[in-house]
């Protein structure tokens, strides 16, 4: 039987992003939470690479930890758990439609010294998106459209 491990911390890993963004339902949040927990209760040296995974979801290094830990508890013929990655990973797939799921410009860190200019863009859900910005000249944004 093939491991699930792999597929388990790439699920992880994404359901982390989306709750740090705060996207997707209650099924999206509770698939996560249920994971977390099952491994957590079971696997107690994993439970600890979860966490770690969770501040720094794109980490590879954060992500083999994870991989190491549970193959060092032989999770990978888990059943259960390969249960609730489906879950998990059915939830994730519903945020593909989901217009706050993507956004056409998405940025951790903005800084434009000059004029930053956006126009005449057609677009469906968050145009720019920016956890810390920071605009020396004029910022202008003009005939932007939603789409239906």
């Amino acid at each position: 039987m093939e491991s699930i491990i792999p597929g388990l911390v790439a699920a992880l890993s994404a359901g982390a992003i989306a709750a740090g963004k705060d996207l997707g339902g209650a099924a999206l949040k509770d698939a996560y939470g249920a994971i977390k927990k099952l491994i957590a209760d079971r696997y107690k040296k994993a439970g600890n690479a979860v966490e770690a995974l969770e501040e720094d979801p794109d980490s590879e290094l954060e992500q083999q930890v994870l991989e190491k830990r549970l193959e060092t508890e032989n999770a990978g013929g888990d059943t259960e758990l390969a249960d609730l990655a489906r879950a998990l990973l059915e939830a994730l797939s519903d945020l593909k439609d989901e217009p706050q799921a993507q956004a056409l410009f998405d940025f951790k860190t903005l800084e434009a010294k000059g004029a930053f200019i956006l126009d005449d863009i057609q677009a469906s859900g968050t145009v720019l998106k920016a956890d810390d910005a920071t605009f020396s000249g004029d910022f202008k944004a003009t005939n932007i459209r939603q789409k239906n």
